[in-house]
């Protein structure tokens, strides 16, 4: 595996930010990759009049589709009709207190974050069969945290594993009526953001591969600004690390998970390191990816206030939170062995024009895309500034990954009608057929382990869509200049944003 470097945090209006330097001057280039976006389905609303906060979408192990609400449930997506049904609703059981952003709009970070099937999870003689895991954040603060800064925002972040009698049913039936989920790991928050992100497991991993099985689990740096704890260079700590562990074991200090003894600090002889840290020096990376061909997982970091960062995840690694921001000097002496990121960008001329006047920047990123139809996108790590629904490309198997934005491309988009078009502006003309205003923000978020196929959310209207092939540039319409954002000829001479020729 290659070894590089990462790093980051969501920008909290609360915290006192540096000011925003120009790190490098010149604007992301538009690629000359083109894909149009087409709806795929729409989840209902759970609160009525507030279109769903989709945070995930993701197969179980038989390939069936399921995305989830960050106010509470987990919908099962028919791949042949799309329609959609509730297979789990986290608000159903009273004792979980799930907390969301729609419930308590200034606590943004809150909610059903993600979900995670077992990879035994359709073996009947599996010790997983029928096991699938949530994160969560909870105002149920009555049990132990597992951890504890001493600090308390009021909710603690949950692990738990919930085991189904019929993995093939189509709708949650647990396996025990009396203890339909087990609490897997509790974790006290200091502050309001920087909590639970993102859990999955290794698609590339196979039985009988060393990580089978694992459990991968981002967790912030606790929040506020400027990591004022340290974690992210405290061993001692799980905050602003990925974590590695193996839910069904049970050789935890809880009991209720088991150590991966393949994690560095899991056998590195320190009583003080934390052997569930697979890495460490993160300030917020709610989201990771992997590619199947080579294995190697990357996570997007998302910055203070100055550069969003992406990063390849070597077990062990320190990524430099809070003694960098990105590959750049935050606060303290420098730390030696600090992993740089493989591409970064900042958040003064990112682009050459936004599509949104949105002040706030941060990174998410989906999978390296693999065995797709669409032209170009093989090979490509796909990524966004998720405020502002800009998806970037990076080609993993050509580009040095050797940091800073030059390998960083704008992804041009064309809507259904084969017009250019934005997130920000497919969101807001379907809030528009529903009476809903316009938003200034997107909330975009990639689907995870959909080989060929990549789809996209977001948290402001609802609708899941999809990357396709586009099609023969004679069937577009005429559309001049001084159309939307410049408007472009072909596909491949000009550009969505400017009506630029695109360099080849």
């Amino acid at each position: 595996m290659r070894q590089l470097c990462s790093f980051a945090l969501v920008f909290w209006t609360l915290a006192v930010p540096a000011l925003a330097k120009d790190l490098f001057p010149e604007p992301i280039p538009v690629g000359n990759i083109v894909v149009q976006v087409l709806p795929y389905v729409t989840v209902p609303d759970y609160i009525d009049g507030r279109p769903p906060r989709l945070n995930l979408l993701t197969p179980d192990p038989t390939g069936r589709l399921f995305v989830n609400d960050q106010c509470g449930p987990l919908y099962h997506i028919d791949r042949n009709s799309t329609n959609v049904t509730q297979y789990l609703n986290l608000d159903d059981y009273p004792g979980l207190q799930l907390t969301c952003a729609s419930k308590h709009p200034y606590i943004i970070e809150t909610g059903f974050q993600s979900f995670a099937f077992h990879p035994d999870f359709a073996e009947p003689n599996a010790d997983g069969f029928g096991r699938f895991y949530t994160i969560h954040s909870s105002t149920n603060t009555s049990s132990q945290p597992d951890f504890d800064l001493g600090r308390d925002a009021g909710f603690h972040t949950l692990l738990l594993e919930w085991r189904t009698v019929d993995p093939a049913a189509s709708t949650f039936a647990p396996a025990d009526l009396n203890a339909p989920y087990r609490e897997v790991l509790r974790i006290k928050q200091p502050f309001d953001n920087h909590n639970g992100g993102m859990i999955g497991f290794n698609p590339t991993a196979g039985p009988g591969d060393v990580d089978y099985g694992n459990l991968y689990m981002a967790l912030g740096d606790g929040g506020a600004g400027g990591d004022p704890f340290k974690n992210g260079q405290n061993l001692a700590t799980p905050f602003g690390a990925l974590l590695r562990i193996e839910p069904l074991g049970s050789n935890s200090k809880n009991g209720q998970y088991g150590i991966v003894q393949d994690n560095v600090f899991a056998s590195d002889n320190e009583n003080r390191t934390l052997g569930e840290i697979y890495a460490y020096g993160l300030r917020n990376p709610q989201r990771f990816g992997w590619d199947r061909k080579s294995g190697e997982m990357y996570v997007a970091d998302i910055g203070q206030s100055i550069v969003e960062e992406i990063n390849l995840i070597v077990n062990g690694g320190n990524f430099g939170w809070n003694k960098r921001e990105g590959s750049f000097k935050y606060k303290g002496d420098s730390v030696s062995g600090l992993i740089d990121p493989i591409a970064e960008y900042d958040h003064t001329n990112h682009v050459y024009r936004l599509p949104t006047n949105i002040g706030n920047r941060a990174v998410t990123i989906g999978d390296v895309v693999r065995s797709t139809d669409v032209t170009g996108l093989e090979g490509q790590l796909v990524i966004s500034d998720f405020p502002t629904g800009i998806i970037f490309t990076l080609d993993v198997d050509n580009d040095p990954l050797d940091g800073g934005q030059d390998g960083l491309r704008v992804l041009q988009l064309i809507d259904a009608e084969l017009n250019p078009t934005t997130f920000v502006e497919l969101i807001n003309k379907a809030r528009a057929l529903r009476n809903l205003p316009p938003v200034d923000r997107v909330d975009l978020r990639f689907g995870s382990n959909t080989p060929g196929a990549v789809y996209v959310l977001n948290k402001h209207d609802g609708t899941v869509r999809r990357l396709a092939p586009v099609p023969a540039p004679s069937t577009w319409p005429a559309l001049s200049l001084s159309s939307a954002r410049g408007g472009y000829l072909s596909p491949t001479t000009r550009n969505v944003f400017t009506g630029k020729k695109v360099r080849q």
